[in-house]
């Protein structure tokens, strides 16, 4: 087949700015098939219709693949929905193109029929890209058949039809590239870059969307091959990373097996990642091995500190967890955070203060609190709510529809922000729904955080905002 040029777009446009990493590994795959490929990049863009336009004023591309990374901020506080922005982003495209127009990503991947039917794209794509968009391009070519495309979405005789997902191994081909996106203008405007590890969570949590956007199964990276990516962009001057993994210490033999390989490569000393964790398993010795090869800080889920919560909730960990996970970061030196998930099924007001009386007791160097629990389509929390299993009293929004729907526990009533105000006060170690300067949770848009990031700092955004309130504190090493 003669190669094929396909034009990559990113429509995220969230500031501080967080780089299209699935395009930089697409991109990848695309190219070791044979084809060309071209970046839009509307996010860096001064001028998105200006870029559209130099964009198609070239080489038609045969084919324009969009990501569409978030659905909404998943704050309840705010509930900025972005599918409007997809939308006018597709509507920019067929002003300069009538090709094929597919679109994919994490947000896309939850919602696919009714995301194609507002934005009015050809095509989508579930899951994993690497695979599907080299099939596409062979389909449309009319070497192969449509449905032999993983994860795709299209229709047939005015129906869509949606092909199975594939969930391929990702030690076939090498992702450590990471040549197509301009990675050090990312860096320098939103203070990090992201990498992944392994996709797939197998974790039972009830609101989580993960699951369902890229398998319930861990697949794993060749530890080699992560290292040789924070390799090559550390030779590019990136030395921040964010690990994009659900959950990084799960399962903690690849954990273990990917630190060995950061420091086997003799870059830990160079770089700082943090990641997300589980508290448990969470053992001193995978702490000592992180931070020899370079973690400066870690943001676990930890959802709530009440074993009943945790319980609907779907956590495999209960509450005593915690205090373990607090004593071995204090001691090797490591700064965390827990995050706390509050408004799910089983919450009211004392079990909220149980969680807050612990956290102030545990003392994490932050405690970040989202406050109603996102409901995704898919997930056992929308399942539940639709057969009656959760209280639907509690539900905001239509889980189906386009427009993000939120849970909130009816036994709070409408008093939860006010309780969370009184426990929490001034308290600079938490991060609220609707802080305000430096206690604000919301990074979508965070002007003290973008402020942040232009004067140098560097560094997961949470701890980005504890160096800013606490300025005496050393950074992260």
């Amino acid at each position: 087949m003669k190669p094929k040029t396909v034009l990559l777009v990113n429509t995220n446009r969230m500031r501080p700015p967080v780089g299209p990493l699935a395009l930089d590994y697409i991109g990848t795959a695309l190219r070791a098939a044979g084809h060309k490929v071209r970046l839009l990049d509307l996010c860096l863009a001064p001028d998105p219709a200006e870029a559209a336009s130099r964009a198609f004023a070239g080489e038609r591309p045969d084919l324009a693949a969009l990501t569409f990374r978030n659905t909404d901020d998943c704050y309840f506080a705010s509930r900025q929905s972005f599918v409007d922005v997809l939308r006018g982003d597709v509507a920019l495209l067929r002003q300069h193109y009538d090709g094929p127009i597919v679109v994919g990503g994490g947000g896309f991947s939850l919602m696919p029929v009714p995301l194609l039917e507002h934005a009015g794209a050809d095509y989508g794509v579930c899951g994993d890209g690497e695979a599907a968009l080299p099939a596409l391009v062979r389909a449309l070519a009319g070497e192969s058949a449509l449905e032999q495309v993983p994860g795709l979405v299209w229709r047939q005789q005015g129906r869509w039809r949606r092909n199975p997902r594939a969930a391929p191994a990702l030690g076939a081909g090498s992702l450590a590239a990471r040549d197509l996106v301009d990675n050090e203008a990312y860096f320098r405007e939103g203070g990090q870059a992201g990498i992944e590890t392994k996709r797939g969570c197998p974790g039972l949590c009830v609101y989580c969307a993960d699951p369902a956007i890229k398998g319930a199964a861990s697949r794993l990276r060749p530890p080699a091959d992560v290292a040789a990516e924070l390799r090559n962009l550390r030779a590019r001057g990136i030395d921040h990373f964010h690990l994009c993994d659900s959950e990084f210490n799960l399962p903690i033999e690849h954990a273990r097996a990917v630190c060995a390989a950061i420091s086997a490569a003799s870059i830990g000393d160079r770089i700082r990642w943090y990641t997300y964790a589980c508290p448990a398993p969470f053992p001193a010795e995978l702490v000592a091995a992180m931070r020899r090869a370079g973690c400066a800080g870690v943001n676990f889920g930890v959802d709530s500190a009440t074993d009943s919560v945790l319980a609907r909730l779907g956590r495999r960990f209960r509450a005593a967890h915690l205090a373990e996970t607090a004593r071995v970061c204090r001691e090797a030196g490591m700064v965390f955070m827990f995050d706390l998930l509050l408004g799910g099924p089983g919450e009211t007001p004392e079990t909220i203060r149980e969680t807050l009386a612990a956290m102030k007791r545990l003392a994490p160097d932050r405690v970040g609190i989202s406050l109603g629990v996102r409901v995704y389509p898919g997930t056992p929390l929308a399942r539940g709510l639709a057969d009656g299993t959760v209280e639907r009293h509690g539900l905001q929004g239509d889980p189906d529809g386009l427009e993000p729907a939120f849970f909130l526990s009816p036994a709070l009533g409408g008093g939860a922000d006010a309780l969370l105000h009184e426990l929490i006060g001034r308290d600079e170690r938490f991060f609220l729904p609707s802080g305000g300067d430096a206690q604000d949770y919301n990074y979508n848009a965070n002007a003290v955080l973008q402020a942040a990031i232009r004067a140098g700092h560097r560094g997961a955004y949470w701890d980005i905002l504890r160096r800013l309130a606490n300025p005496t504190e050393p950074a992260s090493n």
